[in-house]
């Protein structure tokens, strides 16, 4: 760690040498710009100078002292190798040096550069040419060799031959962080904002609302409380998901049912739990159709787990228990009017997402010997943007089991609710159904002759060879296109994955950098966080939260907060100039023994 102080003990400007104009700035060495360049500074303010000052640091005089007070210069001291070999510097061009630029008050990397290697088919292959662990390039001033850390060449050489140049592998540099690639976006810089750190805010936004749902509870004083039970099963904490104030049509099962919310004591998770009220089983062999639903894995088909009959809400009722999905919503409630004046259509590219999504489940549904029919539009659930699943499966099998097996005849049902309701999403209402031809030829108008074709096949009358398959084959080309839309809907998600990959190791480095600073007292010692290596940290505290421009503003940079933070949890050896409140002393010291500062002081507070 080198020390500079920045002005003498009475507090006077140190006299200037004659020959103050040939002589390089030290504001140029140390921070690449002088910002009292043409405002009184009479120090060489050329950069392309740099070689003579390498070449003067390499001679007997500078040698004999380093570091004065009174020296207008700062020169980092030569390798003892390049002092042997009289080799000297050239350009001064370094990867990772950053210049201080007025208008952020802070390092800026762009001034200093250099040339990326290059793999053997000339691509250019970045990477940092100063890491952890790199001996003989610690000093960012000077440099021998450009080694990619990710480079990792592995070469075989006959018996023999001569020894090949290999670059030594490094370690993978953790605190990197890279921009969104750009199959995922291509924006302007000056598009950039802090979402390119972060996941999007719709998606943070549309996560938190779930969470909050699912954490969801009733009042256990509130009269809705008191009519739930506080126990059923293996499941308690009753949550309802629509209002039982309401009247409740037995329309689809024949009896009117509750659904709620509650969490399970075996793990811990929410489910759904579907209560038929006033119904009694009479069969038990009823509930052997569960266990082929439970056996059903299908991204469009709500996971089915048990069912149990109870008297705990003072009836007979049966329960089933599905997967929660939170804050999902019905097609009937989203797309269809349920009253006389239709909604408008639904767009065809939605319909046909949809369609696929509902042939698919019914595939799978139908080749395990099942069938759905519960294919209703309150029955069918919007989880997500676009994405569906069929919910209350089983119900029907169990209500109206007598041991027959009509199966075939109950798929044919799930083929005609299928093309009723493709036919009502591109009407806008359920009404549509009524008068199927009048409802053809007015959505006829509007949709492709492939979607007409469908609903037709749909709707037509039952036979043997009417099967899911041949509605797969007539959406073939549509097939293809939602494949493409989940694989880019994938490839976002991903994207907003990446960008919180590394926030854990973050929030570890700021809990141990709040417990270090500004501690009032440890060990009986007030003075004990402004003392040692706490009075660096300190210092990096406000390089990183507190800098402010020329002009006093302060500086809210959230690149630069990541960018240092990362820094310092990998250990780079990346010098930074860490000046004091007073700006009477600056200290110049590296990443690296900065980590190892916030180590040593929080291995004293824990021990």
């Amino acid at each position: 760690m080198d020390a500079v102080t920045a002005s003498t003990s009475n507090g006077q400007t140190p006299p200037r040498s004659a020959n103050a104009k040939n002589r390089t700035c030290r504001n140029i060495i140390i921070h690449g710009y002088c910002k009292y360049e043409g405002k009184g500074c009479e120090y060489n303010h050329d950069a392309g100078k740099f070689g003579g000052i390498a070449q003067q640091s390499a001679s007997p005089e500078l040698g004999k002292s380093k570091l004065r007070v009174d020296s207008p210069v700062f020169l980092p001291g030569q390798p003892p190798d390049s002092m042997a070999t009289g080799g000297h510097l050239t350009g001064l061009k370094v990867a990772g040096v950053q210049s201080y630029d007025p208008s952020y008050g802070y390092y800026d990397p762009a001034p200093f550069e250099v040339a990326p290697p290059t793999d053997m088919n000339g691509v250019n292959r970045m990477g940092s040419s100063v890491g952890p662990g790199m001996d003989g390039m610690m000093n960012p001033y000077y440099q021998h060799s450009h080694v990619d850390p990710y480079f990792y060449q592995h070469s075989t050489r006959n018996p023999g031959s001569m020894p090949m140049s290999v670059a030594q592998p490094q370690p993978l540099q953790y605190h990197l962080y890279i921009q969104s690639l750009p199959y995922v976006s291509n924006l302007h810089p000056n598009q950039k904002s802090i979402n390119s750190f972060f996941m999007s805010d719709r998606l943070r936004e549309e996560l938190q609302r779930r969470n909050e749902a699912v954490l969801q509870s009733l009042d256990p004083s509130s009269p809705e409380a008191q009519r739930l039970p506080p126990e059923l099963h293996v499941y308690h904490s009753f949550y309802p998901l629509e209002d039982l104030s309401r009247e409740r049509s037995a329309r689809v099962f024949g009896f009117t049912t509750a659904v709620y919310k509650a969490t399970s004591v075996v793990d811990g998770k929410p489910y759904v739990l579907r209560r038929i009220e006033g119904f009694r089983l009479v069969n038990e062999a009823a509930m052997s159709g569960i266990e082929q639903w439970r056996k059903i894995r299908h991204a469009n088909i709500v996971n089915v787990r048990e069912a149990f009959t109870t008297k705990a809400f003072a009836d007979n009722s049966l329960v089933f228990v599905y997967d929660y999905h939170p804050l999902s919503t019905t097609i009937l409630a989203k797309h269809l009017s349920q009253s006389g004046h239709p909604m408008p259509p639904v767009a065809e590219k939605i319909i046909w997402s949809y369609v696929t999504q509902l042939a698919s489940a019914l595939k799978t549904i139908h080749g395990a010997g099942l069938a759905a029919r519960t294919l209703e539009p309150s029955k069918i659930l919007v989880t997500s943007k676009n994405r569906i699943r069929i919910s209350c499966c089983g119900i029907l099998d169990m209500i109206t089991y007598d041991g027959t097996n009509r199966i075939h005849h109950y798929q044919q049902e799930d083929l005609l609710k299928f093309g009723q309701m493709i036919l009502g999403l591109a009407a806008g209402t359920l009404s549509a159904i009524n008068g199927l031809p009048k409802s053809l030829e007015y959505v006829g108008r509007n949709i492709s002759l492939d979607l007409k074709t469908l609903i037709a096949y749909l709707l037509g009358k039952p036979t043997q060879f009417k099967n899911i398959d041949d509605v797969i084959t007539m959406i073939g080309p549509r097939i293809l296109h939602e494949i493409n839309s989940a694989h880019h809907c994938n490839d976002l998600l991903e994207a907003d994955l990446g960008r919180e990959l590394e926030n854990g190791r973050i929030v570890r480095l700021l809990c141990k950098l709040g417990f270090i600073n500004e501690r009032p007292e440890f060990d009986l010692d007030p003075q004990w966080s402004e003392t040692g290596d706490r009075y660096l940290l300190k210092l990096f505290r406000d390089y990183v939260f507190h800098q402010v421009d020329e002009n006093g503003n302060p500086v809210v940079d959230m690149a630069h907060v990541m960018a240092c933070l990362n820094k310092l949890d990998a250990g780079v050896d990346e010098k930074i100039m860490l000046m004091s409140r007073d700006e009477q002393s600056c200290l110049i010291v590296s990443y690296k023994e900065l980590k190892q500062c916030i180590e040593n002081t929080f291995l004293e507070l824990v021990r």
